[in-house]
This record gives structure tokens, sequence and C-alpha cells, in this order.
């Protein structure tokens, strides 16, 4: 129900301070909170009756007997995958096939994001880090790549050497609604997970996407990614779907294009956001659980860009920096740059600005480099400054905006 001034509650910080906040708006303001439809976490139960029945292919157990050596593709600290829990459970299968711990890599796939230091994998993969042969956090920029092949659409596929060398491979990430891809997880651990930075390059600047949240098929970059993951040999895919609190909430294993399917079935109805406003004025979309970095905003704007207002982004990030190497060239070099500087708050960009744009890091770290927002690390400043451009709005706002997909009733 729409309340006027309410004090909304949100979480943040979902990479290393995962906490609730209040928010205090304008008392003008008519606020609307569209929640997703939802559903509750998964149970231990759940988690091993969806292993013990993969996606159109055998159990890991089974599958990956005569291998002697394994590889985990993860996703990397920037995605709220239950990752450490995930792979325990994998090796238990692994073992059960004859592979024991100390013959798995984890490579850890950053894509063209800066590779994790070793306090974020220590929290990400937890004691796994001195049971396993090794853990890796992919550099895209490596030269030590093996090449795979060709996709027909002429992508030329160099993977972490690591992971190529191993007998049987397994991917663990989440789905949610992309833009490029249409859907995350499953094979885009391989491309651009574990890809070289020109793999990514070609792919990137050659490939158009679809429309966001669509159907995967109909997506030429999926559909190389999804070859270049064949090319690779990606055996199996375990791909979770989260829920607003950032647990599990459900768990598609096996084939890794049959898996991702199941998987995204599941989001679609997990995120489903009713919406009886089909007209606001303003939509806040809440960052979580796609905070951790400043390179992930883009997801955080996705569902509101369908209706054409001005829209509020708050983000909380662990690592405020945007870098992105496919873009900014190495790190070392993007490091030796001046930072940008933030843009002076005027009021003529507060009764223009698309985009407004909340972070404690603002300004310590992160500077957007779109230069028509308007950003503060202030709530209650913003709020101040947004009160006057938006005296009577009717504010919608997502909660949990990356996982979000509104539809109008």
């Amino acid at each position: 129900m729409a309340k006027r001034g309410q004090t909304v509650r949100l979480r943040v910080g979902s990479a290393t301070h995962d906490s609730e906040c209040d928010f205090a708006l304008p008392a003008n303001w008519t606020v609307t909170v569209c929640p997703m439809r939802d559903r509750p976490a998964m149970a231990e139960a759940d988690v091993q009756r969806a292993l013990a029945h993969p996606v159109g292919a055998e159990p890991i157990s089974v599958a990956a007997r005569g291998a002697r050596t394994a590889t985990l593709l993860v996703d990397d600290f920037r995605r709220p995958t239950p990752a450490e829990w995930l792979c325990r459970r994998v090796l238990d299968e692994l073992q059960e096939a004859g592979i024991p711990p100390r013959q798995v890599s984890i490579v850890l796939g950053n894509g063209a994001h800066r590779t994790m230091n070793r306090r974020e994998v220590r929290r990400r993969l937890g004691t796994l880090c001195d049971t396993v042969g090794q853990v890796v956090s992919h550099d895209a920029y490596s030269p030590r790549v093996t090449y795979m092949g060709l996709t027909s659409a002429g992508t030329p596929v160099l993977v972490n050497e690591v992971a190529a060398a191993a007998d049987f491979s397994v991917t663990i990430s989440c789905v949610y609604p992309h833009r490029l891809v249409a859907w995350a997880g499953g094979a885009k651990m391989v491309l651009p997970g574990i890809c070289h930075v020109s793999t990514t390059h070609f792919h990137h600047g050659r490939l158009t996407g679809g429309p966001w949240g669509g159907p995967p098929r109909e997506n030429a970059s999926r559909r190389d990614i999804e070859e270049a993951a064949a090319l690779f040999g990606l055996n199996v895919s375990l791909c979770a779907v989260i829920n607003s609190r950032k647990e599990m909430c459900g768990l598609y294993a096996g084939d890794p294009t049959k898996a991702h399917r199941a998987a995204i079935a599941l989001a679609r109805k997990v995120g489903d956001t009713p919406m009886a406003e089909a007209h606001p004025d303003l939509i806040i979309c809440n960052g979580y659980p796609l905070d951790a970095d400043a390179t992930q905003y883009s997801k955080v704007q996705a569902p509101a860009l369908q209706f054409g207002c001005p829209m509020l982004l708050l983000s909380d990030f662990a690592d405020p920096s945007i870098f992105h190497g496919l873009y900014h060239g190495p790190l070392k070099e993007f490091k030796k740059r001046p930072p940008l500087q933030p843009a002076p708050r005027t009021d003529e960009l507060l009764m223009k600005a698309p985009v407004f744009f909340y972070s404690p890091q603002y300004g310590r770290g992160f500077v957007p480099p779109n230069r028509d927002w308007y950003c503060d690390n202030d709530w209650d400043r913003l709020m101040a400054a947004m009160a006057r451009r938006f005296r009577r709005a009717k504010v919608a706002v997502f909660p949990v905006a990356p996982l979000q997909i509104p539809r109008i009733v």
C-alpha cells in the first residue's frame, strides 16, 4: 500500500557488511515499495535432490568417473552465489567419482574485472583454499591461456590454462537478468569468466545482445558464449537462483544449457514484480545484492529503464573502483590515471539529471563517468535537494533491483 513520507528499510552491503538500513524519504512523496514475488531459501535436502537429479545429464558422481582432475569455475565476489557452500557439495560428488580434492582446481571467473586479492578469495571460499589442489583468481591479461577454437561467429576462445588442463569441468554461478546476454550464469563463467581479454573484446565488440531478460535463444551474444563453453568442453553447470535476502532459493545442475534454462524459468517467477503504477515520477533502485563494486551499477538501473522516468540508484560498495579491464586496459595503467572529480551539485544539474546516485563511497573512490548524474554521499542532503525537484512525486521502490522484473497489473 502506498504511504506518504514513509521510511523504507533496505538491505545494503552484500559483499562485506550485509545489513538493513532505514532511508527516510520526503514527506510529500507518495511511495510504493514494489517487492518481487520472491521465494524462501532452499533446505539442504532440496540441494541434495538437485544434485542427485540433474537436468539432462548424469549426476556429477557418475559423469566424472574416469577423470583424474577437475576444475570448478566459480563466479567472483561481485555475485551473491553461495560459492563455498556449493563448492563443498560438488567436491563431495567428485570424491565419490574418484577425484580427491587435491586433484581439483578452483578458478575464480573474474572476467575482465580485476583479480580478487587474498582476503577476498578467503572470504569467498573459506578453508577450501587449503583443501583443493590450487585456487586461481583469473587475470584476463595473463598470457597463460589455451586456445580452444573459433565459434561460428568467429570469436577466438582463449581460456585460463589451469581450467583448460582439467579432465572435468563444472561452473558454479547464479542466474539473473542481464543487459548483454539476456541472463547471467552458466556458460558465462567461461566467456568472459575465464577468457583472455582479447576474446572478450572480440565478443563484446562484434556481437549484439537482445532484450534484457529476454529469450536466450534469440540473443546472439548468449548463443556465442554457449558455443565458447562447448569448445572449452564444459561438462556441468550449477545454476543458482537468489532471493531478496541473498539466499539460494533454487538450484539446477546438469547439462550447461538445459540447467541454465531451468534456472531462468524459476528466476522469472521469483523476480516477478507486479506494479499498479505504470507511470511513476521517480524509481528508486537499490543495488543489493549486486552492490559489491562500482562496475555493477548498470545492473541496478536495468529494471527501471523501461519506464522512461528519472531514477535514483542506491549502492553501498565493498570496492568503489569503476575499473573494468575491457574498457580501461591493465589495472596497473588504470591506477596511474588521475581520478575523476565529482561533478558540482548545481541547481541546473539537479533539475535536469536523468539519474540520481547515492553511495557512501561517492567521491571517496567512486565517481561515475556520467557527468549528467546528480550524486551524493549524504542521504539527508540528497533528499533535501531532490524534494525541491520532485515536490509531489509518485515514487516506486525496487528493493533488490538487479533481480526484479517489473510487470504492470
